[in-house]
């Protein structure tokens, strides 16, 4: 998969900066939804008797939700570059030349600064976390204010990719590595993971649901007709991602079906971390193959 994508830069007009500044946003993306989501949905009702444990999860995902927003920061400059080079436009005129470019711009070094402030605080940090999680729906979410129904499509695509991996990636990260530390005791480390883990299900239920909903509109906007999809680079480029997110959708109903009823104890904890860990490694790989598929040409426009 890595190779075909390798041999479609060499063979279209993109380059591997345009993949890489797709693939940072994306990151960027999981991050500050999965740092907000996780603190916001998972972690006061698993450890909010446990101050101390509560603290450093809360951390350990204001420094994900961090890393997250300054990706989309340099997102945003690769973007102003790109924009002033190709239209020869001065610093000021690329950054104030759409008003919902300014906006997301503003809230991003919002984002910023809240998660940094959470990242470091040594206590309860209910407003630095509030104020992160507006502005990480505002930048999420801020283009679907518009009139034109078609443009809301791909935010709702990644938002909700983002809800699912991006939330799964601090749950392993923060809540899981939190509950099986010394910070709680050995008898509530299954408990505790068990509830993250059923939480956490019910998030992924519905964003796997409007992933769907929503990739699938997407690919009737840009194929045009279902030719495309094996008769087109795009197509099979399509094909090749929609055969990883399968193994990521079969990885995420082995874990809820299989791990999820075995949970309760420490080492259930452990291999439901290993599996989703694999599953976050899959779902990265798919990201590059995106990256690749949203500067390719798409067959709809040719028609």
């Amino acid at each position: 998969m890595l190779i075909s994508a390798a041999l479609l830069l060499a063979e279209s007009d993109f380059t591997a900066l345009d993949v890489l500044h797709e693939y940072i946003g994306f990151v960027g993306s999981f991050f500050i939804v999965g740092a907000a989501s996780f603190y916001f949905l998972l972690l006061r009702p698993a450890l909010g008797t446990n101050a101390a444990a509560m603290t450093a999860a809360a951390r350990t995902a204001a420094r994900i939700g961090c890393v997250g927003a300054l990706l989309r920061l340099l997102a945003l400059a690769m973007s102003i570059n790109s924009l002033m080079a190709e239209k020869h436009l001065s610093l000021g005129a690329a950054l104030t030349g759409r008003p919902a470019s300014i906006v997301e711009e503003v809230m991003t070094v919002v984002a910023v600064i809240a998660f940094g402030l959470a990242a470091v605080a040594t206590r309860e940090s209910a407003v630095e976390w509030g104020i992160a999680g507006i502005a990480t729906l505002v930048v999420m979410l801020g283009a679907l204010v518009t009139t034109h129904v078609t443009r809301i499509v791909n935010p709702l695509h990644v938002f909700a990719a983002s809800m699912w991996i991006g939330t799964l990636i601090v749950l392993v990260s923060a809540g899981v590595t939190t509950a099986l530390g010394s910070t709680v005791e050995s008898s509530a480390r299954g408990p505790v993971i068990a509830m993250l883990v059923n939480r956490f299900s019910t998030i992924a239920l519905w964003s796997a649901g409007l992933l769907v909903l929503t990739g699938v509109t997407t690919a009737y906007k840009h194929l045009g007709q279902l030719s495309a999809l094996w008769t087109t680079i795009y197509g099979k480029t399509l094909i090749g991602k929609l055969c990883l997110v399968s193994v990521v959708f079969a990885l995420g109903a082995y874990n809820n079906q299989r791990l999820k009823p075995s949970l309760g104890n420490e080492e259930a904890g452990r291999r439901l971390a290993r599996s989703a860990t694999l599953e976050i490694a899959i779902a990265a790989i798919v990201l590059i193959v995106t990256a690749v598929l949203v500067n390719l040409p798409a067959p709809a426009e040719h028609m």
